[in-house]
């Protein structure tokens, strides 16, 4: 048990043991404060909720650095963190003390950088910020979690979707215009609905062209400048068998002919057998052949992928099969993200409800 003692000063020391056992001493000016404050320090010991006072004087990015030395992340996550650290968390939270960051605080915070950041930055800042300090909740050095019930923005949606060519346009327009070495690159996007990293992570091993399939394993990921093959995808979802359609096929072997395997094996090498950089091909290789075709300046690579989405799914492939060949791990994500309304869409609806046996409206009609 603790006791409380009148010190030479005139004021009133509690003094306790923590449950270490290491002797604990805080001075107040009452006896009567002194002996509320050592009641629920026993309390809290007897509770196993009691929290040391002066773990929570630790500075925040002191505990942000203890942090991120003990997360676990793909590198492309720990890269997106760092910045967003640097850029926004450290520069208001890096000299408070943990225990004098209040709800409150986050709050305005929060309403602050909202004024200037997107919602979507916004809600990356605050999940950074919310699990630095879940952390400390668990490390016993603040009670509780300021950034719990905190408001975020809300998410504005996209003003324009992605654009969607038709196969048309992808094989009789684009593919022309593209050199010879990138063809199967754009369509292997376009007919198998990958992601540009998996497409450039893509190792012959993988790739059956008898049995017309490929499979998702292996993703390549640029941070901070570097190119790298990871052994694994995105998601577990990620890991996937995709059908190759004919023409796919064709193109794959031809390119097999034309480009020499790179020393690792990797589909789509670049010109000296390293993994192809992805600015590089864009400034080079995209944009000029899309403009030579002319297609809209918002036909991104990325949206090769929707069009497979949207392909697919106009024809009557189940949605729960386009997430499989999509590497989601939930169909939602397919129908909010990567399907979009043919250009035919008001006569698929008309057709729908078109019946040749109805007649039309006469005078006798009720």
């Amino acid at each position: 048990m603790g006791h409380v003692v009148k010190t030479p000063a005139g004021t009133w020391r509690a003094n306790w043991r923590d449950p270490s056992g290491r002797q604990r001493a805080k001075t107040f000016r009452t006896k009567k404060d002194a002996n509320v404050f050592l009641s629920g320090v026993e309390t809290e010991k007897a509770r196993g909720t009691y929290l040391d006072p002066s773990a929570g004087k630790v500075l925040f990015r002191d505990h942000a650095r203890r942090w991120q030395e003990s997360r676990q992340v793909e590198l492309t996550t720990a890269a997106a963190g760092v910045s967003r650290l640097r850029c926004h968390l450290l520069p208001q939270w890096g000299e408070w003390p943990l225990n004098k960051i209040g709800f409150l605080d986050v709050q305005a915070w929060v309403t602050r950088l909202a004024a200037k950041l997107s919602p979507q930055t916004v809600a990356s800042c605050h999940g950074i910020l919310f699990s630095i300090m879940k952390a400390a909740v668990r490390a016993r050095l603040i009670p509780v979690n300021p950034c719990e019930g905190v408001r975020l923005p809300p998410r504005r949606k996209r003003a324009t979707a992605e654009t969607v060519i038709t196969r048309a346009e992808l094989t009789g327009k684009l593919l022309p215009e593209l050199p010879e070495r990138y063809r199967a690159l754009v369509l292997l996007a376009a007919y198998t609905g990958l992601r540009w990293g998996e497409c450039v992570g893509l190792r012959w091993t993988r790739v059956d062209l008898t049995a017309a399939e490929l499979t998702v394993v292996e993703t390549a990921v640029e941070v901070s400048g570097k190119i790298s093959v990871k052994p694994y995808p995105k998601t577990e979802a990620g890991r996937r068998t995709v059908p190759i359609p004919p023409l796919l096929v064709a193109y794959l072997r031809r390119h097999r002919e034309i480009v020499p395997p790179a020393p690792d094996d990797l589909v789509f090498p670049d010109t000296v057998g390293h993994p192809l950089r992805r600015s590089n091909f864009r400034r080079y290789v995209w944009v000029p052949a899309r403009g030579k075709a002319g297609l809209p300046t918002s036909l991104t690579f990325h949206a090769l992928r929707h069009c497979y989405a949207t392909w697919l799914i106009s024809e009557g492939v189940p949605v729960n099969v386009v997430q499989v060949a999509l590497g989601h791990e939930h169909a939602s994500t397919t129908l909010n993200r990567y399907t979009h309304r043919p250009k035919d869409y008001h006569d698929r609806l008309r057709a729908a409800l078109t019946d040749p046996a109805d007649d039309p409206l006469t005078e006798d009609s009720p």
